[in-house]
Formats: structure tokens, sequence, C-alpha cells
């Protein structure tokens, strides 16, 4: 009779199963925008590529757990950059850097008024932050949204006024040709990056 109601006993028990270990780390989502339709430059193409992204917290801005590179977008992509080793902190900005002295980072090609407008850009590295920083700990991971809009990146760029080399093909902006629409144009488009830092 003590054999059975052992038996019984034990038939009740079960083994629990261990807890899944505590989620960590960060995701880095990075999503290029369509520009509208109708303005007077329409965008045809853009290549984007991130040569860094770094998430910035309170206790480090150059821990390359926290980092990505080589980010590749064309218009209306978007991509999720795990970083599960990002350390603990408290993360409120994105250190971005758009190319690199051996890399175009941005290559746009447009039309305005049946012109042809080709822009090839290299930034220096610059800051992002998000309105409301998010902890990072063991059992808090976090998501980092980088937004990047294209709509306003020819805002004021003055493109009646460009030069033209008889070799160009329409309107050429680099730091080579017509150099002040690069830099205004280079300042809309670090402009154009928000973000956005949220618990995941």
């Amino acid at each position: 009779m003590r054999l059975v109601v052992l038996t019984l006993a034990l038939a009740g028990c079960h083994v629990a199963t261990p807890p899944a270990p505590a989620a960590a780390g960060l995701t880095m989502h990075v999503t290029l925008a369509t520009p509208p339709t109708g303005g007077d430059v329409a965008v045809a193409s853009i290549a984007l590529r991130l040569d860094q992204l770094r998430a910035v917290s309170d206790r480090t801005a150059s821990d390359a757990r926290a980092a990505a590179s080589d980010i590749e977008l064309g218009l209306g992509d978007s991509t999720d950059v795990a970083l599960p080793s990002a350390p603990p902190g408290l993360y409120s900005a994105v250190d971005a850097l758009v190319g690199s002295s051996a890399d175009t980072g941005l290559d746009v090609q447009a039309v305005w008024h049946a012109a042809r407008v080709h822009a090839t850009l290299v930034s220096p590295p610059f800051d992002v932050r998000c309105a409301t920083p998010v902890q990072v700990d063991p059992g808090h991971a976090a998501r980092l949204t980088v937004q990047i809009d294209p709509s306003g990146w020819f805002a004021g760029v003055d493109l009646g006024g460009a030069a033209s080399d008889p070799d160009d093909a329409g309107i050429v902006i680099s730091s080579d040709d017509n150099e002040p629409l690069a830099d205004a144009l280079l300042a809309n488009v670090m402009a154009s990056f928000s973000l956005d830092c949220a618990p995941q």
C-alpha cells in the first residue's frame, strides 16, 4: 500500500521548467523613408551607407559591443541590427557616420526641372538624440529606432545657382563640385535623422 501511495505522489509531481534567460542588449532598427512626390526635386534613387552606427549611453560612447558598421539602405528600406552584448547603461543617443574617407556614404539621383541631379556625400560623425533615454540591464532590453526622412534634403539648396563643368551630366554635387550646395545638402541629411529609444 505504501508503494502505491508513494508512486501516486511522485506521479503528481513534475519538475519545473527553468525560466528562459533574461533578455538583454539592444536592437537598432534603421529605416530610410520614401520622400513624397510633387516637389521641385524628384528623387529617383538613394544609396545610403552608414559606415558606423554606435549607441551612446551614460557609461560609454565607444564600446564596440554597442556598434554596427556597413549598414546599407535604399529608398523605403529598413533593417534590424541586433547587439545582444551591448553593455548595461542608460542609452540616449546614437553616433552616426555616413560613409568614410574610403567610401561614399550617400549617392542621390534626382531630377530638378528636367535637369539631372547627382549628389555624393560623406559626413563627419554626428549624434542623434532621443527625447527619453532607455535603460539596458539584464532583463531590460531596448530598441533604438533610427528614422531617416529624405523629404527635406533639398530644402534651401539653390540648384539654380549650381555651376557645371563641360563634362558634367546635369548638376553634380560633391566635395569637388558645387561644394556650398554639398554643405547645405549634407546639413539637411544629418538633420533628417531622428531617434526613438524604447524598452523592447
